[in-house]
């Protein structure tokens, strides 16, 4: 006896075409935590390229946030901190799609390589400590020669030193692998994990009585929320 028979194919992978892709992005790392936005354009299923900027903010592994139990109505203060660091990045980047979303949803998996210039931002430190002299506090950039347990009462506040932030330019180079679970293909949402690496010049010490870092790595998680353009959708 012959008969014929259809079955649905496993696996079957469902194609909308988009053609450019926008994106936020929410980040927190071994050193701190960040935000960035992406925009890239998608020639086909497999490819996309894309522009990114990311502002980062950095903490040294030795920096403690705590307060002078002597003072506790002053502000937390950061003993031994210099610098207050960030880093402004922006670059080209690719992702390859490594396994596409099944046409009944589920995750598509991609790599992502991204690489340029970065921008260190060093905000001076200050902190408000106690002038025996006056019997008053004021508020003084942080001098570890000067200033110790004795006499800080708390910090000065993250942006009172601004106006002496220094600029270090240099380099960041990222690769990721992105998870992406939108229900629809006109939305974006995904989770990534990987890594970055960052290396600035002349070089910023952070901490007193440590070494400033010649480069910085860290690894990181994110998520990523934003919009895909079809082909056929205004």
């Amino acid at each position: 006896m012959f008969f014929v028979s259809h079955a649905q194919e496993v696996g079957e992978f469902h194609h909308d075409v988009t053609t450019k892709e926008w994106n936020f992005e929410l980040m927190v790392n071994t050193s701190g935590f960040g935000i960035g936005f992406q925009h890239g354009r998608t020639p086909d299923i497999h490819n996309k390229h894309f522009w990114e900027l990311e502002f980062l903010y950095n903490q040294h592994p030795k920096s403690i946030r705590s307060v002078n139990i002597a003072y506790n109505w002053t502000r937390p203060c950061r003993y031994g901190q210099l610098y207050t660091l960030f880093f402004l990045q922006g670059g080209y980047g690719y992702q390859r799609t490594l396994h596409q979303k099944p046409y009944w949803g589920g995750v598509a998996v991609n790599m992502k390589l991204s690489a340029g210039p970065t921008l260190g931002l060093g905000i001076p430190c200050y902190v408000e400590v106690l002038n025996y002299n006056t019997g008053f506090s004021e508020i003084v950039r942080y001098n570890p020669e000067k200033h110790n347990l004795n006499n800080i009462l708390g910090g000065g506040g993250l942006f009172t030193g601004i106006m002496q932030t220094i600029f270090r330019p240099g380099f960041y180079a990222k690769i990721g692998f992105n998870f992406e679970f939108a229900k629809s293909d006109y939305r974006l949402h995904a989770l990534e994990v990987g890594a970055t690496y960052n290396m600035i010049f002349p070089f910023v010490q952070q901490m007193a009585q440590n070494k400033a870092k010649a480069f910085y790595l860290t690894g990181y998680i994110a998520y990523n929320f934003g919009h895909k353009k079809g082909i056929y959708k205004n």
